[in-house]
């Protein structure tokens, strides 16, 4: 079992509503995933290819995933409760915040289909002048986490977010030409929070509900959050 296969089958358990059925084997082989690396222009980091190997995954499932740390953290006031099905205030004895992670997978049944999905959902096709070149500069959108948007980088394997406001910041304030690939890279690179060093850490996230340090891109050990966390 892979570690992708390990961490779906432990969210399957804890989330059996966002599968109609038992989990199912996806059909991606090597040649699927050759065909999206060459389409692309980037090889696939080995975690994201054995997830694009593990199961058919829903297009669009929201999971719970809780942050600690003096980042995000700090920065909201409200956590999600599964007993009121809504956000309520942070308390002084809470760890960290609990929200909601929009997550978004790409469809199709082979190499050919999901390239062809993913170009059209996050591609340019020429308009420059409404969105970063992200997908062209390496990076694969995989969902929002309470304003943030959440990407893949395809070059050093990171995961790495900025807020929905800030896509517009980094043109109209810090002058990157959202056409050019250098300098969305260079930007993203630099600027942005990385907050899980490699997509196995981002499945951990997304499916066990462990507490994720965004600073630290770890997460902690329960000593630590006792210890490092709590007031």
């Amino acid at each position: 079992m892979t570690t992708a296969e390990k961490y779906l089958n432990i969210l399957k358990e804890r989330e059996p509503q966002l599968w109609e059925g038992p989990l199912e084997k996806s059909a991606f082989t090597e040649c699927d995933l050759s065909t999206i690396e060459k389409g692309l222009g980037y090889s696939l980091p080995l975690p994201y290819r054995e997830f694009l190997q593990s199961y058919k995954m829903p297009e669009d499932v929201t999971v719970l995933v809780s942050f600690c740390g003096d980042s995000y953290a700090n920065s909201w006031e409200e956590t999600y409760s599964r007993e009121e099905h809504d956000y309520v205030p942070l308390s002084e004895d809470d760890i960290g915040p609990t929200v909601e992670f929009k997550w978004h997978n790409i469809r199709g049944n082979n190499g050919t289909e999901f390239l062809e999905n993913l170009r059209e959902e996050q591609g340019m096709h020429g308009m420059q002048d409404q969105s970063p070149c992200f997908l062209e500069a390496g990076f694969i959108e995989l969902g929002n986490v309470y304003g943030y948007l959440t990407y893949l980088d395809l070059v050093n394997g990171g995961i790495v977010t900025i807020h929905e406001e800030g896509v517009y910041d980094m043109m109209l304030v810090d002058g990157v030409n959202w056409a050019d690939r250098s300098e969305v890279r260079e930007y993203m690179e630099v600027q942005r929070l990385y907050i899980c060093k490699n997509f196995n850490d981002f499945l951990r996230f997304v499916c066990t509900g462990d507490f994720l340090d965004e600073n630290e891109a770890k997460f902690p050990t329960q000593e630590e959050l006792e210890r490092d966390y709590c007031d």
